[in-house]
């Protein structure tokens, strides 16, 4: 009987276990397959968001610069620097001073707001230091011919658009301490009859979205911005940041870190998703200007495979309890069925033995309600024809 018990618990674990495991296997594999996208695409929509924000804020930045050159207080001073008259100088630069002032105060996102002549020459700008925007008196303005920035712009055409690299600001050829990550927006300034009177120039504070990019670090992530050469723009340790030669020249970089994943991010206008050893990486592109033509630099979210697919583990975790749960109370239930089954066959069989050797006087009962209690009834009613007519010849 003991074969019987087990063969009927061998079948009712297969049968409920089987179609259990398989559902619950497939369930498994769907559920943290798509926990596992899911994370992956929250990784890839936070870069690209943030990449975002940094693109519209640069955007801006044309507006600003052709609305200035448009502006009749620009043509006012160029045309009465041409004139020469030293009253009507003063009067046009202050006004100009005065639309300066206005947006570097109103904006907030400007260290510099300049005009240059075309010798290379301040003649009005607007710094803003500590929260505050000033006008710059002219025994402080500083001609700035051999500067990249400016010969880049004095060979541009009207409407063209300067561009420089995100490094730090430097004053009279030193690095400004403390660092003031600087872009420079600049765009030639020409007469009616296509004549270069001077250039705008619009000095970006780069650390109003490298801060951003510092602050967006959660548990376990490391957020930084590369150049294009690999160097950093923005990492939660100082000490890596601004290692190319134009800035501090410390050579810390993405490149002499991870060789590999520089190689694959660097300069790349398209954004990935990678892995890179026990990291999940996401970038994103970023770009100075509205064309998508000039690289800024690129967004980088590292973050160990642990983290991001933390949700997928608790999963797993939570399945396999529920799953051994399962199990157990399977096994218990099929060993209780089987036992209702094979004990009153046991007892039955016991019985009939019982009644073979003589032994007539124990009652044969089954308390169930099944084909067995039938089977019970039938034995007890020949039990009593055998009791009877043993009785009746003895």
């Amino acid at each position: 009987m003991d074969k019987i018990r087990n063969k009927l618990i061998f079948s009712l674990l297969l049968v409920a276990l089987i179609p259990a495991l398989s559902i619950g296997g497939y369930g498994l594999y769907s559920t943290t397959d798509a926990l596992g996208k899911s994370s992956e695409e929250r990784l890839k929509a936070k870069v690209a968001s943030l990449a975002s924000t940094i693109e519209t804020f640069l955007g801006n930045v044309h507006v600003d610069l052709f609305y200035l050159r448009d502006s009749s207080a620009v043509a006012n001073l160029y045309q009465a620097l041409a004139e020469g008259d030293s009253g009507t100088v003063a009067a046009a630069k202050k006004d100009l001073a005065s639309d300066f002032l206005s947006l570097s105060s109103n904006r907030g996102v400007y260290h510099q707001v300049r005009f240059l002549d075309t010798a290379g020459m301040e003649v009005v700008r607007v710094d803003r230091v500590r929260g505050v925007s000033k006008v710059v008196p002219d025994s402080r303005l500083q001609n700035k011919k051999g500067r990249y920035y400016f010969d880049d712009t004095v060979a541009m055409t009207n409407g063209g658009v300067m561009i420089s690299p995100l490094d730090l600001n430097r004053e009279k050829g030193a690095v400004e301490k403390p660092f003031r990550p600087t872009i420079r927006y600049a765009t030639p300034v020409y007469d009616d009859h296509n004549n270069l009177r001077g250039m705008l120039i619009l000095n970006v504070l780069a650390s109003r979205f490298l801060d951003k990019i510092n602050r967006s670090n959660a548990f376990g992530e490391t957020m930084a911005m590369v150049d294009s050469k690999g160097f950093y723009q923005a990492h939660v340790e100082p000490a890596k940041v601004w290692g190319s030669p134009a800035d501090l020249n410390t050579g810390q970089s993405l490149t002499k870190d991870d060789p590999e994943l520089a190689a694959k991010i660097v300069n790349s206008p398209a954004a990935m998703t990678l892995e890179s050893g026990d990291f999940l990486v996401s970038t994103s592109p970023i770009f100075a200007d509205r064309e998508r033509k000039v690289l800024l630099g690129t967004v980088i979210d590292k973050v160990p495979n642990a983290v991001v697919y933390q949700s997928v583990t608790r999963f797993k975790n939570v399945f396999i309890m529920i799953a051994l749960l399962a199990i157990g109370v399977t096994v218990f239930i099929a060993l209780a069925l089987a036992g209702s089954i094979a004990n009153p066959i046991v007892y039955l069989t016991n019985a009939t033995n019982d009644m073979s050797k003589g032994n007539l006087n124990s009652k044969i009962e089954v308390n169930s309600n099944d084909e067995t209690r039938d089977l019970a009834v039938a034995i007890e009613r020949l039990r009593k024809s055998m009791k009877i007519l043993m009785d009746k010849y003895s």
